[in-house]
């Protein structure tokens, strides 16, 4: 039972994510009535973006895309699915930590 957002994730971490999921809300009416981001505030926090190679929901093409219209600093690749957590824990932990160092 592989799903699109887990398409490269084990057995047990599978199993795992069923058990631990929650459903959750768009906020789509909180978001109609929230005032538009600004260059001001929004466009004043630093953007890093790890690229997951395999993602089979937003693909890599898609994620560069968002990446070269949102003025982000530094990208970095790996290759997870779209749950780069489950799939690719200590590579993902690894871009983090490295975007926090440069931004410490």
């Amino acid at each position: 039972m592989k799903s699109t957002a887990f398409n490269l994730a084990s057995p047990e971490d599978l199993s795992l994510q069923t058990l631990l999921k929650r459903s959750g809300s768009l906020f789509l009416e909180s978001l109609a009535k929230a005032n538009k981001f600004t260059k001001e505030k929004f466009g004043s926090v630093v953007r890093d973006y790890v690229v997951c190679t395999q993602d089979l929901l937003v693909v890599p093409s898609l994620q560069r895309f968002m990446i070269e219209h949102n003025e982000v600093k530094e990208v970095m690749e790996i290759p997870a699915d779209h749950m780069a957590i489950a799939s690719r824990p200590k590579e993902l932990c690894q871009c983090l930590l490295e975007f926090a160092r440069k931004h410490a």
